[in-house]
């Protein structure tokens, strides 16, 4: 899987923590991106020529790129023969399928005995690069229930499944005095007008704001869209480790779909977990057997947001703790490595 994040980390550690013996492969080694820029020379004249006569004909640079993707994927599979030997592996799993090249994904294969396994957590419109590597596994996972029931996808074997928690860690309640609210996440031009709104209707209800926004470098220059001034533009990415002491001290969690897929995200079962309250516009929790009205305020249009004095005045409904163990990182990867019957994913379209 990519390391763009610690969620890589931290799904090793939790897999060590339920007594797997694992090696990870990075599938976005940013090393050896910058070796391959540092040293790119082109592999012939002809790949030059091409590069030169797109470039200044079609004001084109794409060819460039595309050589530099294609020694990555050599250099990477290198790499991973060099790690993989002649071992082989009980469970082979690939979260983002669509991040290897197809020669790469059957090398894993080939080193693996009982399952190989695919996950796509983002969506597969979203990356159409996944659809060509879903047949080459054994069980192929989505999280978005939208690709479950899209006739485009229905001669693929999908199973669908939703997120996790990370059952590794226990909540540890921060004391503090005022409400806090907490949300964190990737700038998205799309989701400004409802982060912003679901703000400013939590200021006037006298609830602090932990409110994180990353960009992209070449989008920082977007930061200058957010009028509201307790929304806080972050330089680097929030480590784990860190987020989990946001979400400790939070009494609230925010979660803003984002509007390329219908899954349900991480913080979801963070609110679950933690025993948090959750304000969400993803209406798809409603079909959810954890959903309840006093645990979860779901918006669909600005008006909701006035319940929102209401929905703190409610105390926390206790869920019931198996439904709550259901998603939990063990659960999750029993079913993935089909330890037992899928069981879990538990969403009821209505």
């Amino acid at each position: 899987m990519s390391s763009y994040s610690d969620f890589a980390t931290a799904i090793q550690n939790h897999l060590e923590y339920h007594d797997f013996k694992v090696t990870f492969i990075d599938s976005t080694s940013e090393k050896l991106k910058k070796q391959i820029d540092a040293n790119f020379c082109y592999p012939s004249l002809k790949a030059h020529l091409i590069h030169t006569t797109r470039k200044i004909f079609l004001s084109d640079t794409s060819y460039k790129t595309h050589l530099k993707a294609q020694i990555y994927n050599q250099k990477l599979q290198e790499n991973i023969q060099n790690i993989l030997g002649n071992n082989l592996y009980d469970y082979t799993l690939v979260i983002r399928p669509d991040l290897f090249s197809l020669s790469t994904l059957q090398l894993l294969k080939n080193h693996t005995k009982t399952k190989f396994v695919g996950y796509q957590w983002n969506g597969i419109q979203r990356f159409p690069k996944t659809i060509p590597t879903i047949d080459l596994f054994d069980r192929f996972f989505i999280f978005d229930p939208a690709d479950l029931n899209n006739p485009k996808y229905s001669q693929y074997h999908l199973s669908a499944i939703s997120n996790f928690y990370f059952d590794m860690y226990q909540p540890q309640a921060i004391p503090h005095s005022n409400f806090i609210a907490y949300f964190v996440g990737l700038h998205v031009d799309s989701r400004i007008a409802a982060l912003e709104a679901c703000a400013n209707a939590l200021i006037q209800n006298d609830v602090d704001l932990n409110f994180n926004i990353k960009f992209r470098p070449s989008e920082a220059y977007k930061a200058t869209l957010y009028s509201c001034k307790q929304i806080h533009i972050i330089p680097e990415n929030i480590t784990f480790e860190d987020n989990l002491q946001h979400v400790n001290m939070a009494d609230i969690l925010v979660d803003i779909i984002n509007p390329v897929h219908n899954g349900l995200s991480f913080r979801v079962f963070e609110a679950l977990y933690y025993q948090k309250k959750l304000i969400t516009n993803n209406s798809q929790i409603k079909n959810y057997d954890f959903y309840h009205p006093d645990n979860i305020l779901v918006w669909e249009k600005a008006e909701d947001l006035q319940q929102i004095a209401d929905f703190l005045a409610k105390p926390l409904v206790n869920i019931d703790p198996e439904i709550v163990q259901k998603y939990s990182f063990a659960n999750w990867i029993k079913n993935i490595l089909d330890d037992y019957p899928l069981n879990r994913y538990q969403h009821n379209p209505k």
